[in-house]
């Protein structure tokens, strides 16, 4: 994700251009550094030959994420070497690779891991070309209420959390995040609030864990009581929960789910396998009848639910006999929305020294057959709503649409902002519509991931 959006001109030192790559959690670890340069004076430009400094955030997850980053970072170096601007590299990258990447470029300013952020304004400004690395909060209540957003008019990420100790085999997060978290409710109820204040309709939440909130502050995960409060603010329309955590299901936290009106029956659970096999060498904590178990608990517990997963195919030792296993589930459970990915062997997690790991050319090969199915199963379900009326939320006009004469998108309750399809929209009267209102739209057209469909009514601003 790039973030270019110019605010208004002022002298070039303190133009600033963003790049902001990763996941959501990273995104909003971007828009907390906007807000803290803006308070000190700079402003964002879209025209890079103008800024006075650049802004790399980087993500440094996988080794995919790596060379987008170096990628980014070597176009930039060129670009500073014409024009002179100074150059502040952060993020998960920067708490990965460390110094290596100023021996690798060395036309880089300043280095800031991601528990340092705060700092910014320091190393933009040039006071410091580096900060120490140390285990901070995961954000004070007035870093968070700066923020800058560069989502959605009428919706936003809420992080509740940051770190995780979860410790799969294959995942570098707990050594770059560190360990987990939670904000303080009262917190985050803060910064919600601000957001209903200025709009926003739907607040998505994230985390590492978001499961785990509140365990290491209240002696119990609490995101049921989270949720609970959340849902009295007025303002806001949809609450939606992304990466949760199979394990960390509990009576009250799907009471809390049943019993607030605003939490949309939406749930991201990053499965990654269902073979027991593939799950202990994950370090899943969760087996394969635990899975199935709560999965079935949630489709009987709450009405038209939309469950969101993701899978990690050719894992090490993961036979061919496992991956049928993985799609024969896929195939029964049919998940409204899900995705797969290739096992990314990382330098320092024990995955990375495990025995019988699998070619790049059968991991390509069983991601394809795997979206191939859940491309087929989606599109089922997509034709399944035609002539049905969903409740819209309208982001604004797109020339995006797979059929003519729908001008505008927006996303039912079903679809989460970036990762899943959109409802692409026309009017009868050619009226416009306006981003934040909602709608009530007939369905005419099924695809793959996404849908066409009329207005037939607004229902609100």
């Amino acid at each position: 994700m790039k973030i270019s959006r110019r605010l208004h001109r002022r002298p070039n030192p303190h133009a600033l251009y963003v790049i902001s790559l990763g996941c959501p959690k990273n995104r909003v670890d971007t828009e907390c550094m906007l807000g803290e340069l803006d308070a000190a004076g700079y402003h964002l430009t879209d025209d890079l030959s103008e800024a006075g400094c650049v802004l790399i955030n980087t993500c440094g997850f996988l080794g995919a994420a790596v060379q987008e980053a170096y990628g980014e970072i070597e176009e930039i170096v060129r670009a500073k070497r014409r024009i002179g601007f100074r150059l502040v590299v952060t993020g998960c990258l920067v708490e990965r690779l460390g110094e290596q990447l100023r021996q690798d470029f060395p036309e880089i300013d300043a280095l800031l891991g991601v528990r340092t952020y705060t700092d910014i304004r320091a190393a933009m400004d040039g006071d410091l070309d580096v900060t120490p690395v140390e285990l901070t909060p995961a954000g004070d209540a007035s870093y968070y209420l700066r923020r800058t957003p560069t989502t959605g008019q009428a919706w936003t990420y809420l992080r509740v959390a940051d770190g995780c100790e979860n410790r799969c085999t294959y995942c570098t997060i707990p050594d770059i995040r560190g360990a987990f978290r939670s904000r303080p409710l009262e917190d985050i109820l803060g910064e919600a609030r601000a957001f209903a204040a200025r709009g926003v309709k739907e607040l998505n939440l994230i985390a590492q864990d978001t499961t785990r909130y509140g365990d290491d502050l209240y002696g119990r995960r609490s995101l049921d009581r989270l949720l609970d409060t959340l849902n009295t603010i007025d303002g806001v329309r949809w609450i939606r929960l992304l990466y949760t955590h199979p394990a960390h299901y509990d009576d009250a936290f799907i009471a809390a789910l049943t019993r607030n009106e605003k939490v949309i029956p939406y749930l991201d659970i990053p499965l990654q396998h269902i073979a027991d096999p593939m799950l202990r060498a994950m370090h899943r904590r969760v087996t394969k009848a635990e899975t199935i178990s709560l999965l079935q608990t949630l489709r009987s517990t709450l009405p038209e639910l939309v469950l969101r997963t993701t899978f990690i195919v050719g894992f090490p030792g993961e036979t061919e006999a496992l991956f049928q296993e993985l799609l024969d589930f896929v195939e029964e459970f049919r998940f409204e929305r899900a995705g797969a990915f290739a096992y990314s062997r990382e330098p320092g997690t024990p995955a990375a020294d495990l025995p019988d790991q699998v070619p790049d050319e059968v991991k390509c090969e069983r991601v394809d057959r795997l979206m191939r199915l859940q491309q087929r199963i989606s599109h089922e379900q997509n034709r399944a709503l035609q002539n049905r009326r969903l409740e819209v939320l309208v982001e604004g006009p797109t020339d995006a649409s797979p059929q003519r004469g729908y001008p505008f998108a927006g996303r039912s309750y079903a679809d989460a902002p970036e990762i899943d399809g959109q409802v692409f929209l026309r009017t009868l009267d050619q009226a416009s519509l306006q981003p934040g209102q909602f709608v009530t739209a007939r369905i005419e057209y099924g695809y793959e991931y996404d849908l066409c469909g009329v207005v037939e009514t607004s229902l609100s601003s």
